[in-house]
């Protein structure tokens, strides 16, 4: 029977991993081919109409058309047809982030009282920006900056590099979550709660295809502003998940502990609540980043037969990488000793609640739900730990640091006690 057991869950886990692979391959397959244009340039050329409209209903003292006008040229086209992502995986993250944050300054600048010459000058800035960046990725600049004619290889490269970054960064921060609450079901003798868990995690795949259709059958600024609610949503469960999973590993980390609790809680079973709370944070952590990539390759230009087999390629790549990691999480990382487990996978944890509070900020700030306030004097941003030079979203992280430390210092107390305290009692007994 445990034996038994043990096939289905190992088959289990690879049927999930190998599954995630539908999610890209679906957003590519499924999308409107009178939607996807042929480069970055005439995805450019389409904000460039938004954003000159937007200047000109300014002048005429219509602000809050011009700020629509805005999200439509951000929404619709920077993000949704996949610039945004392939900026930060084939340029850079902190590229990206100052294209953002020029859109973010020209939105907020139409919608309230400024010159018109200096609202025209952003207007323009952000334009010509946009152009560089899309002739870059479309390879047709040379080393020194001058568009040259089009290198299809160069834009091919372009298109395999950022797609295989994209799937492997995204993929990585869903799956390491879904391998995390399995260790812990595992390491608390709750293995009938896994199966659950990859159910949470398939739904999660299957309504982030409901979820991208929708979002994309709805085109426009107002889905790509719910789009990023979502997922502001969903990273601040899974930081409340992930943070309750860690406490309670961190807690447990030194082996007298964990034996201790094991004979006080051997009959005890992970309430409804809590399984139902494990079995959410897989579902959302799944559908989140599955309907971000699926948007992704609806949108992103396709430089013919090459630029698709290209994306293929790199999801298939990606995919592999992706597998590897979850089986190996999965399977060798609850063989370890308890102490470094528990030590390690709480670190894991702690560090992407860490993430995961940036980032849903600066989605929430990307929806324009929450303010953004530049740090002038910050200099540098760290996408995958989710730092931006932003007050708003910097605050919370430093809040998030400071907790994390002190219930760190905590257990570390309460850990030395009860060892101190089991080595009472273990000498108790031999004078015994």
């Amino acid at each position: 029977m445990y034996i038994t057991q043990n096939k289905k869950h190992a088959f289990a886990a690879i049927l999930f991993a190998l599954s995630f692979i539908f999610i890209p391959v679906s957003g590519l397959y499924a999308a409107n081919d009178e939607e996807v244009l042929d480069s970055w340039t005439g995805i450019v050329k389409k904000m460039e109409v938004h954003l000159n409209n937007a200047y000109d209903l300014y002048t005429q003292g219509k602000s809050k058309e011009a700020y629509d006008e805005v999200n439509v040229a951000y929404f619709r086209f920077y993000e949704s047809k996949g610039m945004e992502k392939i900026t930060m995986g084939y340029l850079s993250g902190a590229r990206k982030t100052t294209v953002e944050n020029a859109f973010y300054e020209y939105r907020r600048n139409v919608y309230s009282d400024k010159d018109n010459e200096m609202v025209k000058a952003h207007k323009d800035k952000l334009i010509a920006m946009l152009y560089h960046d899309a002739a870059e990725l479309d390879g047709t600049l040379d080393e020194s900056g001058s568009e040259t004619a089009n290198t299809a290889q160069s834009a091919v490269v372009a298109t395999f590099i950022s797609c295989f970054v994209l799937v492997l960064r995204e993929g990585l921060e869903a799956i390491l979550v879904i391998a995390a609450i399995i260790a812990y079901l595992v390491k608390t003798g709750k293995k009938k709660y896994i199966m659950s868990v990859y159910v949470g995690a398939l739904g999660g795949i299957l309504v982030s295809i409901l979820l991208a259709f929708l979002f994309g059958a709805v085109a426009g600024a107002q889905s790509g502003i719910a789009q990023e609610v979502f997922e502001g949503i969903g990273m601040f469960v899974a930081v409340i998940v992930l943070f309750y999973v860690s406490n309670w590993m961190l807690s447990k980390s030194e082996t007298e502990a964990w034996e201790r609790y094991i004979h006080k809680k051997v009959e005890a079973s992970v309430s409804t609540g809590n399984k139902w709370v494990l079995i959410f944070a897989a579902f959302i952590a799944v559908a989140r980043e599955g309907a971000e990539l699926i948007l992704f390759f609806q949108g992103v230009p396709i430089h013919g037969t090459s630029g698709r087999n290209a994306m293929i390629l790199a999801i298939v790549l990606s995919a592999v990488v992706l597998i590897a990691v979850f089986l190996v999480f999965r399977f060798l990382t609850v063989r370890l000793p308890l102490k470094p487990f528990f030590l390690v996978t709480s670190i894991l944890m702690y560090a992407m609640c860490f993430s995961f509070t940036g980032k849903g900020v600066s989605e929430l700030q990307a929806a324009g739900v929450v303010n953004k306030t530049v740090i002038p004097w910050m200099g540098f941003e760290m996408d995958f730990l989710g730092i931006y030079a932003t007050y708003e979203s910097l605050i919370p992280q430093i809040i998030v640091l400071a907790v994390i430390i002190t219930m760190s210092v905590v257990y570390a107390k309460k850990n030395k006690q009860q060892r101190a305290q089991i080595e009472a009692e273990k000498a108790k007994i031999e004078q015994k």
